[in-house]
């Protein structure tokens, strides 16, 4: 969080993170598959970006990135390092292990062991409430287990919700890496670019060559003296 919650730091970070979990069609996925599909098949075939060997904070850029384009987030440089040094160092580690865990549950393969690998979307929010640690906490008191609900349209999705027992700034982190270096065994997700400005230029025809209009008047007036002398 780059500030006091629910700030608009916040509301960057969930809203980036909801839109890569979400169940839009992702525009860069040549199947047509949703976000939360995509994500799922890279975690599950290509990288498991949740164990010990990956770091949060780097974690969270690539996945805001691959939503964004370019675009940081949050937008701000000091909430952003703010961001970082919490998920690389701050947070306690039974919240970091509890990130871990419920994110593994969302993108495994679902079945009845596992319902949140089968939802098809995720909300993730920040909440400032009394929490039994007096400090951070995932909600349920750092469960491995996320939760499960059906929305009014009889979608199913799980609920990621980082609580916080103060409503105060974070610490500044004016040295923290940023972005933060990248983890060993990294593959490339799906990023969306960044449309340019002004769009794509369109190409202007060719002229057609004076040269080849000055021949031709020139052989027809020849032909005009010809027909003179005869």
């Amino acid at each position: 969080m780059g500030s006091f919650i629910n700030s608009q730091a916040d509301n960057e970070i969930c809203e980036a993170l909801n839109k890569r979990f979400s169940d839009n069609v992702d525009p860069s996925d040549s199947q047509g598959r949703t976000y939360l599909a995509v994500l799922r098949d890279h975690f599950r075939n290509r990288e498991n970006f949740l164990d010990r060997t990956h770091h949060l904070n780097r974690v969270f850029h690539r996945l805001a990135r691959s939503v964004t384009g370019s675009a940081n987030v949050p937008r701000a440089r000091d909430s952003r390092r703010r961001w970082f040094a919490l998920l690389r160092r701050t947070l306690p580690a039974p919240v970091m292990q509890a990130i871990r865990d419920q994110l593994t549950a969302i993108l495994t393969q679902g079945g009845a062991a596992n319902p949140a690998g089968s939802v098809n979307y995720v909300i993730f929010s920040t909440q400032h409430v009394s929490t039994r640690s007096g400090t951070f906490e995932l909600f349920d008191q750092n469960g491995a287990v996320p939760q499960v609900h059906t929305d009014a349209n009889r979608k199913t999705y799980c609920a990621v919700v980082l609580q916080c027992n103060v409503d105060a700034p974070l610490p500044d982190a004016p040295n923290e890496p940023d972005p933060p270096a990248a983890d060993p065994g990294e593959t490339t997700l799906a990023v969306r670019k960044r449309p340019r400005k002004g769009g794509k230029k369109t190409k202007k025809p060719a002229k057609k060559s004076s040269t080849g209009k000055k021949k031709t008047t020139t052989r027809k007036s020849k032909a005009k003296k010809t027909g003179k002398r005869k």
